[in-house]
């Protein structure tokens, strides 16, 4: 029988340290996740006698231990309840960083790292153990160098949100009392579980209808859950666990990569899989009740996992080129972009083709054309489950093709060119309309020249690695416009695109001299801007038709 205990930390810590696995998701949570804590902390103060409950701790009893010097500790892998328990050991650090009683920062050191200076109160073993793992050790902050994912970012931003925190109290000389707050007054409801069938059950159970836990976190515990259930034996249920284990380990790793939520990724799994529902990708709610009716065996739960593994990494492979950002923000274009990666038979040209007219017929719609996400979302979400489980009719390379095709019939080119880029204020629309237009146009530009001619690749990564409204250039400047400009300033003729730095020391500054800036940058499009000696009007229009003449081949049907 389970029997929680209430507790604070202080007690909680006294004889246990925690891990988490390479299996569980890695530190997500945000800003607005944070200031609550920071929030109940500083109500808390005003409280003397009160305890704050901050929620309960699933945590599986491993049979491990580790001993330092005379002292031993129970190892307990965090089910649930890690994102507290991280940001709290984090505050806690950077406490032990601003202390003045050289006494107190002692005792708070031997709390989080202990004796042998290697032995940490929460080791991470996922996305971002090499950032946590050294902060704690340490002390240090991350260097950019350092951050190589979204979510590395993320916890660098959890650090400064925490130092913040900290030194606001130690300009209050209040530090100590923080300390005894978050250590003695913090209360938490702790499941100490030693049967490894129970844990994810009861994390389940726990979680029910908690919409603050990520369905795709769910559905991982109900996987195992069922692999315990449904395993013949306890050494085919260790198996089957371990191989979980595994696939969502690699799971993790991939949406560590990009911020994309695990939501997304099983609503897109079921959708692809299992087919849409009532017309649009199905509802993460939804997902999780088709997929434990789905899980019948001990071997189906593996076989989930695994194309939710295969979806993760399509999802993510497409989010991976900023590129396509006006295409890939609209949910069921991300959708199908992954049927297509997903379709089996392909060879790797067929399926470059085939990515190449998806691009083309999303941004059609949805870019020239500027429909909203309501739009074609049965038959987007329809095609890509068909796609996917290889339906008779979207089997081969001609009819997926074919049916692409169809689905931009009712867009024609000419009138999509016509109404998103001609005489319109595209910047007005969006910067990053502009910026992949222009990019477009500039990889074009490059093929135009000749065949040895390329992008310039460190000038394209400052381009795209920044806000598109600091690499868009006005040639003729927005704060300069008058009668005569008003509603031409933001046409597509009138734009460029610049590193960021570049594009800021252009500023309002006249033609003349934009045009000594511009010569500083390797890209195609600026050649034939820095041979006028003015810039009017006709100018711009006659830019735009070159470009419009162009798109109307760029978007067209492959």
């Amino acid at each position: 029988m389970i029997q929680p205990i209430y507790a604070t930390l202080k007690t909680i810590f006294a004889d246990r340290v925690f891990r988490v696995p390479a299996y569980q998701r890695f530190y997500s949570w945000r800003t607005r996740q944070r200031e609550d804590l920071f929030s109940d902390l500083e109500k808390l103060v005003q409280e003397p006698e009160d305890q704050h409950f901050m929620g309960t701790l699933v945590c599986y009893r491993t049979k491990e231990t580790q001993t330092v010097g005379t002292a031993e500790f129970r190892v307990y892998d965090v089910v649930d309840g890690q994102q507290r328990l991280t940001t709290l050991i984090l505050m806690l650090k950077c406490i032990q960083r601003v202390l003045t009683n050289e006494d107190y920062r002692k005792d708070l050191d031997r709390l989080l790292v202990k004796k042998d200076g290697h032995l940490i109160l929460l080791q991470t073993n996922n996305a971002n153990s090499h950032i946590f793992n050294s902060f704690i050790q340490t002390g240090q902050p991350p260097s950019e160098d350092d951050l190589t994912t979204a979510s590395d970012r993320n916890f660098r931003d959890a650090i400064r949100a925490c130092q913040q925190f900290v030194e606001d109290w130690a300009a209050k000389e209040k530090t100590e009392v923080l300390t005894r707050l978050i250590l003695h007054r913090l209360g938490f409801v702790l499941y100490d579980v030693e049967d490894p069938r129970v844990v994810y059950t009861l994390f389940e159970v726990l979680n029910s209808r908690g919409l603050v836990v990520d369905w795709l976190d769910k559905t991982k515990s109900v996987l195992m859950g069922k692999t315990y259930q449904l395993s013949g034996s306890q050494l085919a249920a260790d198996a089957a666990i371990a191989n979980l284990q595994s696939v969502w380990t690699q799971v993790y790793q991939e949406l560590a990569k990009k911020d994309v939520s695990g939501d997304e990724v099983l609503r897109v799994t079921a959708t692809l899989y299992y087919g849409a529902g009532a017309g649009k990708p199905r509802a993460a709610e939804d997902s999780l009740d088709l997929l434990r009716k789905k899980c019948t065996a001990a071997t189906s739960a593996a076989e989930i996992a695994e194309r939710l593994l295969k979806a993760t990494q399509k999802v993510i492979r497409l989010l991976e080129m900023p590129r396509l950002d006006p295409v890939t923000e609209i949910l069921q274009a991300r959708v199908l972009g992954a049927a297509v990666l997903l379709a089996q038979g392909l060879n790797e040209d067929e399926r470059r083709k085939l990515l190449n007219q998806w691009e083309r017929v999303t941004f059609r719609i949805f870019g020239l054309h500027g429909k909203d996400a309501r739009t074609m979302v049965g038959p987007y979400v329809t095609l890509a489950h068909k796609i996917v489980v290889g339906d008779l009719e979207t089997q081969t390379y001609n009819q997926i093709m074919q049916a692409l095709r169809e689905l931009g019939q009712k867009y024609a080119i000419d009138t999509a060119v016509n109404e998103g880029l001609v005489r319109q204020d595209c910047y007005g629309r969006s910067p990053g309309f502009c910026r992949y237009v222009l990019w477009n146009y500039e990889e074009h530009l490059a093929r135009q020249a000749g065949k040895n001619a390329t992008v310039n690749a460190p000038e394209r990564d400052l381009i795209w690695q920044a806000d598109a409204s600091d690499s868009v250039e006005h040639i003729f400047p927005r704060r300069n416009a008058g009668k005569t400009w008003q509603g031409h300033v933001g046409r597509i003729g009138n734009l460029v695109l610049l590193p960021p730095k570049v594009n800021s020391a252009c500023g309002a500054k006249p033609f003349a001299k934009k045009k000594k800036i511009y010569r500083q940058c390797m890209l195609w499009m600026l050649k034939p801007i820095v041979d006028k000696q003015h810039w009017a009007l006709k100018d711009v229009e006659e830019r735009e038709d070159q470009i419009v003449g162009w798109a109307k081949t760029r978007w067209c049907d492959v």
